[in-house]
């Protein structure tokens, strides 16, 4: 009976020797009874089986403390340990590169200082050098905005040359229609004034865009914090299903913004698969988290979970989350109007097709002054009408992808990095043993 019960045991593959123990009791104890009870029922005291059981549960409670992720792959059961083993793989392994993969590779070179990244110390050192100026014309060739104004640029480069060879060939045709410099003139002044207010928009969109983003990292911070202070102490597994929730807020505004492939494996991580199918079937799956995050809230109040004052924070909160995610709307659904973008297009076009005809028809130039003139203007303001278009849509260009890595720790540090209690035998014991290791995330 005694080798049955262990070779069940073995098929079973729980593995545990206190398990294999307890077997071994249990058929010793039902053993014993069998040969040694009367036939009449009598009461009995507790029996080896059971304090036997009793001291199993209890070293194997002693050997999950001291193993605590092997408890957590037995348990299906939600944890802090758990939560933080969930970021650490998405921070270290998903999403461990530190770079963008969705900005286009001429502003996502690690070599020059671009906007697509967020900034370090030594960043701002470099960026503010007495020597920017030679680093500048180092990195001329190898700049974005050069890479994409080169078939622009290489378009007028020739057309000032064709201009340039033709006079020199005394064609009729172009003097015939040589424009004098000085009315040109005053259609430049037209030209520079529409290219500054578009780039002051576009400037307005950028600091528009990088604000709503950068308030997003606040809220889910601020939530995080409430979540752990108020949900957390009253309903573990609501608090650590907030918390998950909260934590993908960035990545699925990332998504929702810029397009692309869906951060699948990040919500299948983070979430269950129930939560995890409904944010990725919605229509807008920020809104989704919020939603998510909402219904919580009520049915915490509803059992009296919740304080009236810790309910009305949380939907503070909540709110303001709405609030940025329709700005980061506002900013993708409408852009500079068109017809304004048109118009500065066309007078540009028409200013620097007019301006080598004008400069070398007027004989103030030679040939190489008006191509290497016209090449100069040509870059400062089709630059300025590149760098406009580019702001136009901030999203494309924001260091998003690190905005969501910084959002996520600091959900993860909300509730891994509680603060102590505040008690002051707590305070001398803190003081003695330190302060607690960081995270795996990190």
């Amino acid at each position: 009976m005694i080798q049955n019960l262990i070779m069940a045991a073995a098929a079973n593959r729980r593995g545990s020797t206190v398990f294999i123990i307890a077997l071994l009791v249990v058929a010793f104890d039902c053993h014993e009874s069998l040969a040694l009870a009367p036939a009449a029922s009598t009461a009995r005291p507790v029996s080896k089986s059971s304090l036997l059981f009793s001291s199993a549960a209890a070293i194997e409670a002693r050997v999950s403390d001291t193993n605590p992720s092997a408890l957590q792959r037995q348990s299906s059961k939600d944890s802090i340990v758990r939560f933080s083993s969930d970021l650490a793989k998405v921070l270290n392994d998903l999403r461990k590169n530190p770079r963008d993969e969705q900005i286009p590779p001429p502003f996502n070179d690690a070599s020059q200082l671009c906007f697509s990244r967020t900034w370090s110390l030594d960043d701002w050192d470099e960026h503010t050098s007495r020597w920017r100026y030679v680093d500048t014309l180092k990195a001329f060739p190898t700049s974005p905005l050069f890479k994409r104004l080169f078939p622009q640029m290489a378009v007028l480069i020739s057309w000032s040359i064709l201009c340039t060879w033709l006079f020199s060939r005394n064609c009729n045709l172009l003097q015939k229609f040589s424009l004098p410099l000085t009315p040109l003139s005053l259609l430049s002044t037209f030209v520079a004034a529409l290219l500054t207010l578009r780039s002051n928009q576009g400037l307005d969109r950028l600091n528009q865009g990088r604000v709503a983003f950068g308030k997003v990292v606040l809220h889910t911070r601020d939530m995080a914090q409430l979540i752990s202070a108020f949900v957390y102490p009253h309903d573990e597994r609501l608090g650590l299903k907030c918390l998950r929730h909260v934590s993908l807020v960035g990545w699925l505004l990332k998504h929702f913004l810029r397009g692309g492939p869906m951060d699948d494996d990040i919500v299948k991580t983070m979430l269950s698969a129930v939560d995890a199918d409904f944010v990725l079937k919605h229509r807008k799956p920020p809104v989704a988290i919020v939603g998510r995050l909402r219904q919580v809230f009520h049915h915490m109040a509803e059992q009296h979970q919740l304080s009236t004052a810790a309910e009305i924070a949380l939907d503070h909160v909540a709110s303001s989350l709405n609030e940025c995610i329709t700005t980061t709307e506002r900013i993708v659904a409408s852009p500079i109007p068109p017809l304004y973008t048109a118009h500065t297009g066309l007078l540009l076009t028409f200013y620097l097709a007019c301006l080598p005809l004008a400069l070398r028809g007027s004989g103030l130039l030679n040939a190489v002054g008006t191509i290497v003139t016209t090449t100069v203007v040509g870059y400062a303001m089709l630059g300025l009408d590149e760098i406009s278009h580019l702001l136009e849509q901030p999203f494309k260009l924001m260091p998003l992808y690190q905005l969501s890595k910084n959002s996520m720790r600091d959900v993860g540090d909300a509730i891994v990095l509680q603060p102590p209690p505040l008690d002051a035998a707590v305070d001398e014991t803190l003081a003695t043993t330190g302060v607690i290791g960081k995270p795996e995330y990190w």
